[in-house]
């Protein structure tokens, strides 16, 4: 592991165009956040390897007990197509440094980084059959691995519905333990205490960020009354200013969406805000005529039924909610079939000590967002999934305990 990512940083450049040419996203989010990440995750995964122990447990009566954690045996994974390098790195790790073989689908999308991921895994050393990546569509080639009777774990990235599809093939077949990071609606929360100008930017990024196509995007901005129309403009402003293009070009924020289905599925939910009367501040379109580019789209006077404020839309469109009392703002956020993540901006401890135990989600980011240290565990509540990836948490999904318990004669001390 220490030495693929030697390798990684080796060919960061090779490897971050391959991504961008595989997803659209910005080259220089690809090489200075995302590839980078890749490396972190392989170290810190590295340094688990040999510290993965069983334990000795005391016992009533004359017994040696020990725990071993043995490996799950082959780990099923199945990646999607919005981070493939990032979520690739999340979920092979792991089973590595536990002492699995892996047989991951990538998505029919974004095959490329995956591939040359194994190539640089089996030049690093790894030995033949540990890891086998299988491009193909989720019908056919998800559909095997889920279902197959000698996989023993899956771990799947992806929309909610699939999500429910692979745990019921995987009980069908050999009841094999499911891992699920699924979809969310996360609430990002600014109280009147907010720095306005620092707020604006942070929820710019928190639902733009890699073309909106993200599963924590901060998808609900919810806004306190007191700054709200102050808040509105300057986030329309600064939508104004984002820069969409060709994702290879300097200073470009925004590349296109994944696909034509993505593309034309945002275009439907923008279609929807506007008939369901939220105030559309600016974008709204295609942008061009050509290829799958989207206005970056902010929406004000969004209630909480319309679709856009409760549909995981995948996309640029910024819904701009309005909140006057904690205890309400609290209540509204948590009224979602999701879980996966949340942001605060307040300058109060005691606010943010109250919002991060009352927020119903497997992250709550606090006057920050999208911060994924390889130690950090990420994962959902409720529809956002099952189980933890990343940090020591993601170790247990792969690893077997096995109780051994044996007399012992005459035992000095027990």
């Amino acid at each position: 592991m220490l030495r693929a990512a030697d390798l990684i940083e080796k060919n960061m450049e090779e490897l971050a165009a391959l991504e961008t040419w595989n997803n659209g996203k910005p080259y220089v989010q690809s090489l200075k956040s995302e590839v980078p990440m890749v490396v972190r995750l392989l170290h810190y995964y590295a340094g688990w390897a040999d510290k993965i122990h069983g334990l000795t447990v005391p016992g009533d009566g004359n017994y040696h007990i020990q725990t071993l954690h043995e490996p799950i045996g082959v780990a099923g994974q199945i990646v999607p197509w919005n981070f493939p390098v990032l979520l690739f790195t999340w979920k092979v790790a792991p089973a590595l440094a536990c002492g699995n073989t892996i047989v991951l689908k990538s998505a029919e999308q974004t095959p490329l980084t995956a591939l040359y991921l194994a190539k640089l895994f089996h030049e690093a050393g790894l030995p033949p059959g540990v890891l086998n990546v299988v491009s193909g569509y989720g019908p056919t080639a998800g559909a095997a691995l889920a279902s197959h009777m000698d996989v023993d774990k899956l771990s799947f990235t992806g929309h909610c519905d699939t999500g429910k599809i692979v745990q019921e093939l995987a009980a069908k077949s050999n009841l094999k333990p499911v891992t699920l990071e699924l979809g969310g609606k996360s609430p990002f929360i600014i109280f009147d205490d907010a720095d306005v100008d620092q707020a604006v930017e942070l929820a710019h990024f928190a639902l733009f960020y890699n073309q909106g196509q993200c599963c924590c995007a901060g998808s609900r901005t919810y806004v306190h009354e007191r700054v709200y129309d102050e808040f509105v403009e300057k986030a329309k402003a600064r939508a104004m200013r984002r820069i969409v293009g060709d994702p290879f070009k300097n200073g470009v924020e925004q590349g296109p969406q994944i696909d034509p289905e993505q593309f034309q599925k945002v275009l439907r939910y923008i279609r929807s805000g506007i008939e369901s009367n939220a105030t559309l501040e600016c974008g709204g379109d295609r942008l061009g005529n050509r290829g799958y580019f989207v206005q970056p789209t902010v929406f004000s006077d969004v209630t909480d039924d319309m679709l856009i404020a409760q549909d995981e839309i995948f996309g640029p469109v910024q819904s701009i909610l309005k909140f006057k009392e904690t205890d309400d703002v609290i209540r509204r956020a948590n009224k979602t079939r999701f879980g996966l993540a949340a942001g605060v901006f307040t300058k109060s401890a005691d606010t943010a000590n109250t919002m991060m135990r009352a927020l119903r989600a497997g992250t709550v980011w606090i006057n920050c967002y999208d911060v994924f240290d390889a130690a950090i565990p990420f994962g959902g509540y409720k529809l956002s999934g099952i189980g933890r990836e990343k940090g020591i948490y993601s170790l247990n999904a792969y690893l077997q305990v096995k109780a051994v318990v044996q007399p012992v004669k005459n035992p000095a001390w027990l």
